[in-house]
């Protein structure tokens, strides 16, 4: 992929690029916020200045790198290389890192507010807004008062981390999260994303929900516009009034799911399983169960 093709697609809405070799691009004062370029090769890219706000860089090569006064607010930095990067004047502020994140001799991470993400790490007070901390282990953590509000926490393990006042509203969990025993779910309001579930109402747009399984659950009222739901399955599950507009439904299974007033508009519905059990088409808005 070239610079003209790369900045084309983001400018028409694409954010995957992830493993693209884009060795010393001239990419300065570029915005690439939210974008995701993991496991890319951007040896000696100069994105100087460049606006990168919560950009997924988890596994990329960024050696040699020139981000000079570049803004990393929030971005995800697991597993970055960014040994000889010229990183001199970079907001790295609410940026997550780990162990296997390499950074410039000297370059000292929590000098510039960025986050540890590792067990026992001090997360007190972290912004951690829609943070993808699945199978993270955060055991015996500090995130008394973190803003967890919809952060993605399935498989991850949290035993023994202090929660207190944390905000864990409509954060993602699975049978797999892990909390103290006498944490109460239910009161910190997490949603969970399982068979059978109660979800009504809930807050779920722009969720990545791939191949998971939410048969049977009551999703009625939720938000999921332009969720990512491809290859759910969403079998008898109630849908009725929720918004689904953009989701992308490609191969979900939908049969004997409740859609009376369901919005579909313009989601993606190719090779989806219809309520009836026939192929879903554009239409499907206007089949009722």
């Amino acid at each position: 992929m070239d610079i003209h093709q790369l900045l084309t697609q983001y400018a028409q809405g694409e954010r995957l690029f992830s493993k693209v070799n884009l060795c010393e691009a001239h990419l300065s004062g570029t915005n690439f916020s939210r974008a995701v370029f993991r496991d890319a090769t951007l040896q000696e890219i100069n994105l100087s200045s460049a606006y990168l706000r919560r950009t997924d860089f988890r596994g990329a090569d960024l050696k040699g790198a020139d981000l000079r006064g570049a803004y990393l607010k929030g971005a995800d930095l697991r597993g970055t290389d960014l040994r000889w990067a010229d990183m001199a004047g970079t907001d790295i502020s609410n940026a997550l890192y780990n162990s296997q994140t390499q950074f410039p001799l000297g370059f000292d991470p929590n000098g510039r507010n960025a986050y540890a993400i590792a067990p026992n790490a001090d997360l007190s007070l972290a912004y951690l807004y829609k943070a993808d901390l699945r199978w993270t282990k955060l055991t015996h953590a500090n995130l008394a008062q973190a803003y967890l509000y919809r952060a993605d926490l399935r498989s991850a393990d949290l035993r023994g981390s202090d929660l207190s006042e944390a905000d864990l509203r409509a954060a993602l969990c699975d049978a797999d999260t892990c909390f103290d025993e006498e944490f109460d779910t239910n009161s910190a309001g997490v949603y969970w994303i399982r068979p059978q579930s109660s979800l009504v109402d809930a807050t779920l747009s722009g969720a990545r929900l791939s191949g998971v399984d939410l048969s049977g659950a009551n999703l009625s009222g939720a938000d999921l516009t332009r969720a990512d739901l491809s290859r759910a399955n969403l079998e008898n599950t109630n849908l009725s009034g929720a918004n689904l507009t953009g989701a992308n439904l490609l191969g979900a299974n939908l049969l004997g799911a409740k859609i009376t007033d369901t919005e579909f508009a313009e989601a993606d519905l190719r090779g989806a399983i219809a309520p009836d059990g026939s192929p879903a088409t554009p239409n499907l808005a206007s089949d009722r169960v």
